[in-house]
């Protein structure tokens, strides 16, 4: 079995590990991952996934840029037919959510361990700060954030939600995606106009209707 996946190409399978290590980081957490256990999983050789990745910490920083590289591709989809800012917001809103659903709070508390991998989140956290700004800006014009507002605090304010969640206890003792929805929903409130506050709204139940069904 081994030797088949071996003949595989190796962007393929390089891929297929990325997509393996994203549930078992984001599950697990990183100090209960190991790398027989993804080479195990994938029915490769340690060997094999070796020469792929050179260690543990490698395959993480790997994990963390085709995660980047997926949400940069899915934003990008959605900005293109999406009819105004919030809807991109919203858009990204759901996709983080959705992932924070399926990850183990001991991946944040990890991650303390891994400074090379927190750095690489802030600098991911730095480039979408400017992207953020820039929707929130043309939602101004579009009527739906207030304009006596300083963008670039509220993106930066709001990128700072990664420090929460491996630095508090409220991750201990709160579910990840109820935190960053308190934060998100906390900070669009207090910068939307009338209009832009009942898209919100619409929006906030929209959410809660597809929970219940």
């Amino acid at each position: 079995m081994a030797v088949k996946r071996v003949k595989k190409d190796r962007s393929e399978l390089r891929n297929e590990v990325l997509q393996q290590a994203v549930k078992a980081f984001f599950s697990l957490g990183i100090r209960n991952v190991h790398m027989d256990d993804i080479a195990a999983s994938l029915s490769i050789s340690k060997r094999t996934l070796y020469e792929l990745f050179q260690d543990k910490r490698q395959l993480l920083l790997e994990v963390m840029r085709f995660q980047r590289n997926e949400m940069h591709d899915y934003m990008a989809k959605i900005a293109s037919k999406a009819e105004n800012a919030l809807e991109v917001i919203f858009a990204f809103y759901e996709k983080k959510s959705s992932e924070l659903c399926e990850m183990n709070p001991v991946f944040f508390r990890d991650l303390r361990k891994y400074p090379e991998i927190l750095e690489f989140f802030r600098q991911e956290q730095r480039d979408s700060d400017k992207a953020a700004a820039e929707h929130f800006r043309q939602g101004v014009n579009q009527g739906i954030f207030r304009e006596d507002i300083n963008f670039d605090i509220i993106s930066k304010a709001m990128s700072m939600q990664l420090d929460v969640l491996v630095y508090s206890d409220l991750a201990e003792n709160y579910p990840l995606d109820e935190i960053y929805s308190e934060i998100t929903i906390l900070h669009m409130r207090g910068i939307t106009t009338e209009k832009g506050a009942r898209m919100v709204d619409h929006f906030l139940q929209t959410v809660r209707e597809k929970r219940v069904n």
